[in-house]
């Protein structure tokens, strides 16, 4: 069974517009909860824009999550053809993965990578 990410959201309205643009379909859309999916990703966002707003400012957020892939370049290209900020290169790290990171609006990393070799 895999883990399932649960990231903070001040407008999930927003959130969802983000990852439709990198493919992310909305799976389900409640009050205070979105689900989105794309292929095998799946992330759900928890709405918390009562919270205080310096804790959902990107470079106060701690939120993170990875999606392990089998083609990261190709997302890495599909993605930073949309010109998001916050978009790293993609590269080899020296665990043996082959990666790239961006963050979201609401300063959620999001790290993507698949197995070198």
């Amino acid at each position: 069974m895999p883990a399932i990410a649960i990231l903070p959201s001040a407008n999930l309205d927003r959130t969802a517009a983000f990852y439709r643009r990198l493919g992310f379909d909305r799976q389900n859309r409640y009050p205070d909860y979105l689900v989105i999916v794309r292929d095998e990703f799946e992330l759900h966002f928890a709405d918390c824009s009562s919270a205080a707003p310096i804790l959902l400012e990107p470079k106060n957020s701690m939120s993170a999550c990875y999606f392990r892939c089998q083609d990261a370049d190709k997302l890495h290209a599909e993605w930073q053809a949309l010109g998001l900020p916050r978009f790293s290169a993609i590269e080899d790290r020296p665990w043996g993965l082959r990666e790239f990171h961006f963050a979201d609006p609401d300063g959620n990393l999001v790290r993507v990578g698949h197995q070198i070799g």
